[in-house]
């Protein structure tokens, strides 16, 4: 297997890429009803792209750094593999003159207790029209959802995400979770998932700032706490989603008119 310093496309990928381009053959990850909005938005597939990376969380020691300082790193170990995963899938689906990706599904794999792999996979697609846009957008909305997008005059832009991850310590805690406590509230726990729920969304709205976008459509929500003894507690939220930018105005957006084969039986 050929060495790859980490530009560019990955070895496998540009072989990838190379085969697209002598067969011509056009693969996709739509389903039927995902194909039908792709094209009523004005798109067709033009290859399934991948982008992935395996990467080594960066402590591995409960002695040489604090929970704070752990759980920070754990946001930027999930920070950083979306990233890269999602610029090599870009990356891939430019090399096929695609225009974007739809329909990506983000994963993210253990190797082991140190190792992760994160992988974006979707559909490339190519508008059907002269005009091409400037740069290779990317949603995690399906072709049906892309299609009605299109149609109340928006546009995806590009696959955000945000994080937030927070520790605390309360010695309530020990208290309010003893066998006895009752049904009570949970006072450390409260503030934690609030500040990490808080900062992710912080965190996506600033992605879609930064994108130049008018608004974000978000797809999901995850949140893991762990309990730091009797009396801590440590967490990570994220948020996903697209960006989306208006490019009409109204009730209804001009879009290319859909052919319908009516079913008449005569």
């Amino acid at each position: 297997m050929p060495e790859w310093d980490g530009r560019g496309l990955p070895p496998i990928a540009q072989a990838r890429v190379e085969r697209f381009a002598e067969s011509g053959l056009r693969t996709s990850l739509l389903s039927v009803p995902g194909a039908v909005g792709a094209e009523a938005a004005g798109f067709e597939p033009t290859g399934e792209v991948m982008g992935c990376v395996v990467q080594r969380i960066g402590w591995t020691s409960m002695i040489a750094t604090t929970p704070g300082q752990q759980i920070s790193t754990q946001a930027a170990f999930l920070r950083e593999g979306y990233r890269l995963a999602l610029a090599r899938l870009r990356r891939e689906a430019a090399a096929i003159r695609a225009d974007g990706v739809l329909g990506i599904a983000l994963s993210i794999t253990p190797l082991d207790e140190v190792m992760h792999e994160f992988v974006a996979l979707g559909t490339a697609v190519r508008a059907q029209s002269a005009q091409r846009p400037g740069f290779v957008f990317t949603t995690e909305l399906s072709g049906p959802d892309v299609g009605k997008l299109v149609q109340a005059g928006w546009v995806p832009a590009k696959v955000i995400t945000g994080f937030g991850a927070h520790a605390l310590y309360d010695y309530n805690m020990q208290f309010q979770t003893n066998t006895w406590a009752g049904n009570t509230e949970v006072d450390a726990h409260t503030e934690l998932v609030t500040a990490v729920r808080s900062a992710a969304r912080a965190e996506f709205a600033e992605g879609v700032r930064a994108a130049g976008a008018d608004g974000a459509i978000v797809s999901r929500m995850t949140l893991d706490t762990w309990r730091l003894g009797e009396v801590g507690v440590s967490g990570v939220a994220s948020v996903f989603g697209t960006a989306i930018a208006r490019f009409h105005a109204g009730v209804a957006a001009p879009t290319s008119a859909v052919t319908l084969l009516p079913l008449n039986r005569s």
